[in-house]
This record gives C-alpha cells, structure tokens and sequence, in this order.
C-alpha cells in the first residue's frame, strides 16, 4: 500500500479513505471504501505494509479496472516492505505517458513529473467556511499511514497545496490531495510555527523531493464526466538504485 487521498463521508459507508497499491506484478488496486476506523488494532496498515485480502470487482457501480470492494473483515497486514526494496518495487511501476495508460483503459498511473514546482495557496474565507463543514463530519478518522494512530485535524489546512509539473509536454497544475501533506503541515506548524513550516514545507515538497526523486500516485475521478486525472498521492522514489533513506 503506498497511496492514501483525501477521506470523505458518505451515507452509504460512512467516513471512509481511498487507498491503493501496487502487487508483484506492478498492477494497481485501489481499495475503497476503507472504513479504517472499523479495523481491529491489527489490521490498521501503515504506507508499505503488504496486506492479504478478499475482495471483488467494484463494477458496475465503479467501471474503473483496478477499482476493488473488499472485505474489511478479512484484512490481515502480512509484512512491511524493507527499506532497501522500496524504491526500486515503485520505479518499476513508473510508465511515461497518461495519455497512453488512459488508452488501455487504465485509471491509476505511476509517473515521474518533468520541473516539479510545490506550490502553496491560502485560501480564501468562504473556501475555508466550506471545507471545514466538510470536516466536520468526517472527525476522528485515523491516519492511516502515520503509524501512530493520530486523528484528523479538526482544523482544516488555511492553505491548499499544488503542483505544476510537466507531462507529455504540456504544464499541468493538480491539487494535492495526499492526506499526508495536510498531516504533515499540522505537524510542524505544533512544533515550528506556521511560517517555519512553510519554509519547511517547500523545502521537503519542493526541493528535497524532487531532486533525490519524486513519482505521482496519478487516478482518475469515479464518475466519467469528470474524465480527468488526480494527484492522489506524493510519494519517494529516488532515482539512483542505490537509495538513501531518510
């Protein structure tokens, strides 16, 4: 499991997060809806934890091919993956092209961003007055890749956080709905205030990242329509194969 967007509440299954990962093969399953907060203790896996299953095909309901219903009950978290392997499993994953992905019907991509460029942008009031009505009602759901059984802020994140980047030679601008980087801005902002963090932020997103090798978890919306790519998920992968660590 390497990839966790936004939470959202819905009637239907409560407050639940949109996980997904690679398997062996490098094929992508996106895991949803994960009512994390329904986990035994046991159960709750962290980014790079390998996990064992049932489930089944999403469809009709959600037509997208790596789209998977599980059975929550039946989770059982096998191991983590070593350090050591990590960035060599997600570069075999990596593809070139989203135009071709999206051509072979594919709905969740791996890529390597051309001139990444974080960008932080605070929001207005009324953007914030809406966000937060929405967190309202999705409190108290676990961090499920912070290891340390942290809950959602209450507060929504003042700033919203993008990337402009370069694919397939055009500039793209997407919306970063990686849970982490808002957990991460609350994090420090506890410990080094708001303007300290920021400098931070940019620094780790903007800088640090994409020089020792940054990939984007990119998935496509639920409902066709929309038809567009999302970044979901931020995530390490260093370019030399012989890693380091933070």
């Amino acid at each position: 499991m390497i990839v966790k967007a936004a939470p959202e509440s819905g009637q239907t299954h409560g407050e639940t997060v949109c996980v997904a990962g690679i398997d062996l093969y490098g094929n992508w399953h996106r895991l949803y809806p994960m009512p994390f907060k329904l986990l035994q203790p046991d159960q709750r896996f962290n980014r790079w934890d390998i996990i064992r299953t049932r489930w089944r095909s999403a469809a009709p309901k959600d037509s997208r091919p790596e789209s998977k219903r599980i059975d929550h009950e039946s989770i059982i978290k096998v191991r983590e993956v070593k350090k050591s392997e990590r960035h060599e499993f997600a570069r075999r994953a990596i593809v070139k092209s989203l135009s071709e992905e999206k051509a072979k019907g594919r709905s969740f991509a791996l890529i390597r961003p051309e001139n990444p460029e974080f960008i932080i942008r605070p929001l207005s009031e009324e953007a914030r007055s809406k966000n937060q009505k929405r967190r309202n009602v999705i409190l108290n759901q676990l961090d499920i890749f912070s290891g340390d059984n942290t809950v959602l802020a209450k507060e929504v994140a003042p700033y919203s956080f993008h990337y402009r980047f370069t694919h397939e030679g055009k500039i793209l601008t997407h919306t970063c709905i990686d849970w982490e980087t808002e957990q991460t801005f609350f994090k420090w902002r506890g410990l080094y205030g708001e303007a300290e963090t920021l400098r931070m932020m940019r620094h780790r997103w903007g800088q640090e990242m994409p020089e020792r090798g940054i990939a984007f978890a990119m998935g496509t919306h639920r409902v066709t329509k929309f038809n567009k790519w999302l970044l979901s998920g931020v995530v390490r992968v260093d370019h030399s194969s012989q890693a380091n660590f933070l």
